[in-house]
C-alpha cells in the first residue's frame, strides 16, 4: 500500500461525515439558522474533486473504487451547481443528490476495505 492508498479512506470518510453534517444543518436552514451550509458545501466539493485524483495516483486497480470516486466528484459538482444557481426552481434535486453522494462515498469506503 502506498501513502496515497492509505489516504483514500480518510478522505472518503470525511466527505461522508460532512455530507451527513450538511443534512443536519440544511434542516436548520428551514428554521432560518445558517450554521455554515455553503462553506461545508465548498469543502465537500474540494475534497470530492481530490478523491479521484488520489485514487488514480495511488495506482489502485479496483474498478469499484475508481468508479465510486468519480461518481462522488461528479455528484458533488452537480450538487454545488444546484445549490448555488438552481435552488428556487430545482431545489427538490438537492436531497436526492445528497443521498446519492452519501451512498457513493460509503460504497467507496466499503470497496477500499476489499481493495
Amino acid at each position: 500500500m502506498t501513502d496515497l492508498t492509505k489516504a483514500i479512506r480518510p478522505v472518503a470518510g470525511t466527505i461522508f461525515a460532512l455530507t451527513l453534517f450538511q443534512g443536519a444543518i440544511g434542516w436548520e436552514l428551514i428554521s432560518g439558522t445558517d450554521m455554515g451550509h455553503s462553506h461545508t458545501a465548498y469543502l465537500i466539493t474540494v475534497l470530492a474533486i481530490a478523491l479521484p485524483v488520489i485514487v488514480i495516483q495511488s495506482g489502485i486497480e479496483n474498478k469499484s473504487v475508481k468508479g465510486n470516486a468519480f461518481a462522488v466528484a461528479g455528484i458533488s459538482v452537480i450538487q454545488l451547481c444546484v445549490g448555488l444557481f438552481m435552488m428556487p426552481d430545482f431545489g427538490w434535486l438537492h436531497l436526492p443528490l445528497a443521498m446519492m453522494l452519501a451512498a457513493h462515498t460509503f460504497a467507496a469506503l466499503i470497496s477500499m476495505k476489499h481493495a
